[in-house]
């Protein structure tokens, strides 16, 4: 019993869907490595610049429940639109603290992206990109006089707003180079003793293409404020046009993802698990589509 109420407040009062670094099957699969791998339908979670580099249209979504317990269900929906002038992504995350038939708490974060070229040539460029969420936090209601929620007295919501900020350089479609800065304009959700400081985080990454079907990376990731790090790294490769395979790992945490990708025409269905050293494994699905 002290296990399950430990998880609940954690999650409840201190994880912030704003802030998970696993948002994704493949990204999962890649234990969260990919803030310098080339843009993908996660970019506007991870750097927002790489949305620069994607050419078409991609509507994607992924659901899974966190540590497989399923009244923590989580949630992505993603789309993006290239433009002239630089690329508009779209996006959206849910992540809610349920128990039987009643919503504890429901968090989720609406996002609006813009990746676009500084700089662009044969052998080289250089993207930009920022991300503007708006995140919403409902408490749901008070467990009132039958103690199931059914009479209680509604919490209310709290909701505020954060920038990300990232940039993606490549050289000659071998070495890359990423930064990804969250919640930049260091923002916080409530009021009063109810205020939370939203998490600020930095990512630093590089990835090495030596042939176009592999692609690996290394990444340092670290919390602003704190001194811990935390090391990550990814290696994809193509087996072949139809899938494609991830794996990845990290340390402080100690972490393992696995997983992969099968394309079919202008359709992708992507499954990535990650482990964690305490709580069972985390399952993410995902469905990309081409327009």
């Amino acid at each position: 019993m002290k296990k399950y109420l430990f998880i609940f407040v954690t999650l409840s009062l201190s994880q912030s869907i704003s802030d998970y670094t696993y948002t994704g099957a493949e990204v999962s699969a890649l234990a969260g490595a990919v803030v310098s791998q080339p843009g993908n339908t996660w970019s506007i979670f991870h750097n927002p610049a790489g949305i620069a580099e994607i050419n078409y249209r991609i509507i994607s979504a992924s659901s899974g429940n966190l540590y497989g317990y399923n009244w923590l269900p989580y949630n992505n929906l993603s789309a993006t639109l290239p433009f002239s002038f630089g690329n508009i992504s779209f996006g959206a995350q849910q992540i809610k603290t349920k128990h039987k038939k009643s919503n504890l708490a429901t968090e989720q974060t609406f996002s609006l992206a813009q990746g676009f070229y500084l700089q662009k040539d044969y052998n080289s460029q250089l993207a930009f990109g920022y991300t503007a969420n708006i995140t919403q936090w409902n408490l749901g209601k008070s467990a009132g006089i039958t103690g199931d929620g059914e009479y209680g007295l509604d919490l209310g919501t709290s909701q505020t707003v954060t920038i990300d900020i990232g940039l993606l350089a490549s050289l000659r479609d071998k070495y890359r180079f990423g930064v990804f800065v969250k919640n930049i304009n260091s923002d916080a959700i409530g009021k009063g003793m109810t205020r939370h400081v939203l998490p600020r985080r930095i990512n630093v990454g590089a990835t090495y293409i030596p042939i176009k079907d592999l692609i690996t990376s290394l990444v340092m990731e670290r919390l602003l404020g704190r001194d811990e790090l935390s090391m990550r790294g990814s290696i994809k490769y193509e087996l072949n046009s139809y899938f494609i395979m991830n794996v990845g790992a990290q340390s402080n945490p100690n972490r393992m993802g696995i997983g992969g990708t099968i394309n079919y025409n202008r359709t992708a269905l992507s499954y990535g698990i990650i482990t964690h050293p305490v709580l069972s494994i985390t399952q993410q699905f995902t469905i990309s589509m081409k327009l």
